[in-house]
């Protein structure tokens, strides 16, 4: 006989979202008691303990939290499915991890899209670098995560949204303005502005090993925007991968964005997931208006943002 009731395990997964009794408790629009008592009530059936208590910093899932958290989230996605299979609308709450570069150029757009389409399915939006979303995904805090796969190799599901090529950024007034194309051996002796990220560093850094080189490293951000800002003051170059739609730093100043030379794929823009879960109805809601919103790589640079050598 089941003893356990799917309002208490949509109450543990909140709590465990949050890492909070008091936050889930606003997320669900219910008192923290009600929060606390269902976690209370799961643990003594189950007969373990579910969360660590941590004074001033809210709850942490234990080890077999962990497997009841997968276990839960099975159970009210099947539930979820069963309720809409009926021809109801789609509704739910999704916790969304976005890479902290692309998010701007992608993940409003998507946000829109879901939006217009499932009014009903209520996205919460977490930033973060690869390392961390990805690891919200494996425990369960998230439940996707918009991201490049810089071949990670975890026990998740990547579904491919876009692809995007790496290319170098320069000053608009730069002397490699001039080629059509640059490989990674031109930019070796230039201050080079690296993205100082988890995976996206290694990334970056073997491109030019590939070439058999090594980077000048004059700065290092985690920051799309900081990186396009020291670019076009001149105080270096850089490879990204991520273009806004403007080939305009914060300030105003341009830069110039060149094709990089040699045989790079481009790299894939994904949703993560994880692999021993099913994706709740809102889930696939999600992916299926990620692919539908997502442009061809190109697509939705501002043509009218000259890439000339002229100083601005």
């Amino acid at each position: 006989m089941i003893h356990f009731t799917l309002r208490q395990l949509a109450y543990f997964v909140a709590a465990a979202r949050h890492g909070s009794t008091a936050r889930a408790a606003r997320a669900e629009n219910v008192s923290q008691p009600s929060i606390s008592h269902a976690i209370a009530e799961l643990e003594a059936q189950w007969g373990e303990a579910l969360f660590l208590r941590i004074h001033a910093q809210g709850i942490e899932l234990t080890a077999a939290g962990r497997r009841r958290l997968a276990q839960a989230q099975r159970v009210l996605g099947e539930a979820a499915r069963l309720a809409s299979d009926d021809g109801a609308r789609i509704t739910g709450e999704l916790s969304v991890g976005c890479f902290s570069t692309l998010g701007p150029l992608m993940f409003p757009a998507i946000l829109r899209a879901v939006s217009k389409r499932h009014p009903d399915v209520i996205v919460r939006l977490h930033e973060g670098d690869t390392e961390t979303l990805v690891a919200g995904v494996e425990r369960g805090t998230l439940d996707l995560a918009l991201m490049y796969d810089l071949g990670l190799d975890r026990p998740v599901r990547l579904t491919p949204i876009a692809e995007h090529a790496p290319y170098v950024l320069l000053p608009a007034n730069h002397r490699l303005a001039k080629h059509d194309t640059l490989g990674a051996a031109d930019l070796a002796d230039e201050p080079f502005v690296l993205i100082d990220l988890p995976h996206s560093r290694e990334y970056f850094l073997s491109i030019f090993g590939i070439a058999g080189v090594h980077p000048t490293v004059a700065y290092r951000t985690g920051s799309l925007e900081m990186a396009r800002a020291l670019v076009a003051n001149g105080c270096g170059v850089s490879i990204l991968v991520t273009r806004p739609a403007r080939d305009v730093a914060y300030d105003g100043r341009r830069i110039v964005c060149k094709p990089l030379a040699g045989q790079f794929s481009p790299q894939r823009v994904v949703l993560v997931s994880a692999r021993e879960r099913p994706l709740s109805p809102a889930a696939e809601a999600f992916i299926d208006a990620a692919r539908a919103s997502a442009q061809p790589t190109g697509a939705h640079y501002d043509k009218s943002i000259s890439t000339d050598c002229d100083s601005v």
